[in-house]
C-alpha cells in the first residue's frame, strides 16, 4: 500500500489530531520551500559545510574548523585511522593529513554523521531514543557494508556509497524529530510506519539535496525503494545503495543470502551471486566492523 502524494504549500496548524498523512504533508511543504528544520544542529558543522562549498577550500582551512571541536575531531581521526582507511597500518595523528586520506566528501559525512548523532543524544525525548537508536545503528552498518562492495566490485564510487549508506535514512531521522514536535501521538499509529517507509526516501533525498550532497547520492537515497525497477540519475550508486541494505540481515544470519540475492535484482546487475556476497561479507567482516564502529562512536 502507499500512501498519498503530500501537497507542498499546504499549511497546517500544529494539533494532536494530526494524522501521519498529515504530518507528512506538513514536512514536504516545508522542504519544498527549503526549510530544512533540524534541531541542534552544532555551528561547527553548519560552517564545516559552506567551506566545503567552496571549490578553493584547503585541508588546512577545513583543519581549522574541525579542530575547534574536539569530539568532532576526534571522529575524523578514528575514520582515518579505521582499518579501511588505513591499511597499511600507518595512523595520521595531525587533522590535515586525516581530512587528505579521506576526501572532502567523507569528512562531510562524518561531520554530518557527528551533527545527527548528537541530535538524537540532546534532542530525543524517551518514547524515541530505541528508534533513533535503531536508525543510526542500520545507517552505519549500510555505509560500511556499500564501502566494501562498491570498493570490491568497482561499480560506484566508495566514498559516494559509504555517504550514501550513512545517510539513506536520515528522512526517517527527520520525520522522527519533526513530528514529535507537531503531535506525541503519530508515531504510535499503524499507519506511521507505512507512512514513513514510502516518503522516508523523498524526504531525505531533499534534506541532502539542500546540503549540496552529490547528484548521485541524492539520486541513490531517492531510489533506495525502487528494487525491481533499473536505476536512473543515480545510476549503479542506486544499486550498491540497494545491495548494501538487502545484505544487512545477512550480516547476522547468513543462511539468508541465497534468498536475499535471488530477490532483489540490483545484485544482479552488479554480477553478484550468493557466492560472491559470502566471500565479500566474510573478508571484509573486520574492516566492516572497524569502520562502523569509527562511524558510530
Amino acid at each position: 500500500m502507499s500512501t498519498p502524494d503530500p501537497v507542498a504549500g499546504e499549511a497546517l496548524t500544529p494539533t494532536l489530531t494530526l494524522t501521519p498523512f498529515d504530518v507528512t504533508r506538513k514536512l514536504a511543504a516545508e522542504l519544498a520551500a527549503g526549510d530544512v528544520r533540524l534541531p541542534s544542529f552544532p555551528d561547527v558543522v553548519e560552517r564545516l559545510q559552506q567551506v566545503l562549498a567552496d571549490p578553493a577550500a584547503t585541508p588546512a582551512q577545513v583543519a581549522r574548523l574541525l579542530g575547534a571541536d574536539a569530539a568532532l575531531a576526534a571522529r575524523v581521526l578514528r575514520i582515518a585511522n579505521s582499518a579501511v582507511f588505513n591499511a597499511a597500518g600507518r595512523p595520521v595523528t595531525a587533522l590535515p593529513a586525516a581530512i587528505s586520506r579521506l576526501g572532502f566528501e567523507l569528512v562531510r559525512s562524518a561531520a554530518l554523521s557527528f551533527a545527527l548523532r548528537q541530535m538524537q543524544l540532546v534532542d530525543a525525548d524517551s518514547a524515541l531514543r530505541a528508534p533513533l537508536q535503531e536508525l543510526w545503528r542500520k545507517g552505519t552498518l549500510v555505509a560500511a557494508i556499500g564501502y566494501v562492495v562498491a570498493r570490491e566490485t568497482g561499480a560506484a564510487r566508495p566514498d559516494e556509497a559509504l555517504v550514501a549508506g550513512l545517510l539513506h535514512n536520515v528522512g526517517r531521522l527527520y520525520l522522527l524529530l519533526r513530528a514529535r514536535t507537531l503531535t506525541s501521538a503519530v508515531i504510535e499509529t499503524g499507519l506511521w510506519e507505512q507512512v514513513s517507509h514510502d516518503w522516508h526516501p523523498r524526504i531525505g533525498a531533499a534534506i541532502l539535496a539542500h546540503w549540496r550532497f552529490p547528484e548521485p547520492v541524492v539520486l541513490a537515497v531517492t531510489d533506495q525503494n525502487a528494487w525491481e525497477r533499473p536505476p536512473s540519475g543515480g545510476g549503479a550508486l542506486t544499486d550498491v545503495l540497494i545491495v548494501a541494505t538487502s545484505l544487512v540481515p545477512c550480516v547476522y544470519c547468513r543462511e539468508l543470502l541465497d534468498d536475499t540475492v535471488t530477490a532483489v535484482a540490483p545484485f544482479r546487475r552488479l554480477g553478484l551471486a550468493t557466492a560472491d556476497c559470502g566471500r565479500l561479507l566474510g573478508a571484509t567482516a573486520a574492516q566492516i566492523q572497524g569502520l562502523r564502529d569509527a562511524l558510530a562512536a
